[in-house]
């Protein structure tokens, strides 16, 4: 069984993987930018990348004994909320092999994959492994900070930054609100840390 303070040291390792992730693999995305996308498939950048990658995929598969450790308090949308963590784990990984992918076939491809590609096809494709990586999941997440928002057996300040938290989340792709739904990861995990005992088990009659 997860504890609550297993499913908040899980999404802290979610948030704080995935902003790290994010700020050193530096993917091409948003405005496209020559500089970037040739600095993105040097081959000095590739260890970092990879490295990257690896914490990002770590992060999303640390998802799972989030959602499992909150899950039972959730009530009628349990089964709901476990189906998005798998999703947001699964899409995930999956960006961040996309992502990482192209410096994979770019140092895999000798010297013909590099001169071969042009720098708009692999901004097209490393902005699809944003997508995947980190607005995907935070989009499944953001559902479930919704759903948790209508626990009413926690504080009011936390209900209400999980619902405006979780309508960034799913607006991620914006890209401005991603952070603010990445630091309701780390306020969130840290108050599951900090009050490890849940108040009830809840039914419907325990949400709004």
């Amino acid at each position: 069984m997860i504890t609550r303070r297993t499913a908040g040291v899980a999404l802290l390792l979610y948030g704080v993987a995935t902003f790290v992730a994010n700020a050193l693999i530096a993917a091409p995305g948003g405005d496209y930018e020559p500089g970037s996308v040739a600095s993105y498939i040097d081959s000095g950048h590739f260890p970092v990348a990879f490295t990257a990658a690896y914490l990002g995929c770590l992060g999303a598969v640390a998802v799972l004994p989030f959602v499992l450790g909150v899950r039972g308090e959730l009530g009628p949308y349990s089964d709901l909320a476990w189906a998005l963590g798998i999703a947001a784990a699964t899409t995930g990984v999956i960006g961040w092999f996309v992502s990482a992918g192209v410096d994979v076939a770019m140092a895999e491809g000798g010297s013909t994959v590099p001169a071969g590609v042009p720098h708009p096809v692999v901004y097209m494709i490393t902005e699809i492994g944003n997508l995947l990586s980190w607005c995907a999941p935070a989009l499944f997440l953001g559902v479930v900070a919704i759903l948790l928002s209508r626990i009413r057996t926690q504080p009011r300040w936390l209900r209400v930054f999980s619902a405006v938290a979780g309508v960034c989340g799913i607006l991620a792709p914006f890209f401005f609100t991603f952070f603010l739904y990445l630091l309701w990861a780390l306020v969130f995990g840290s108050f599951l840390v900090l009050h490890r005992t849940a108040s009830t088990h809840l039914s419907e009659e325990s949400l709004v």
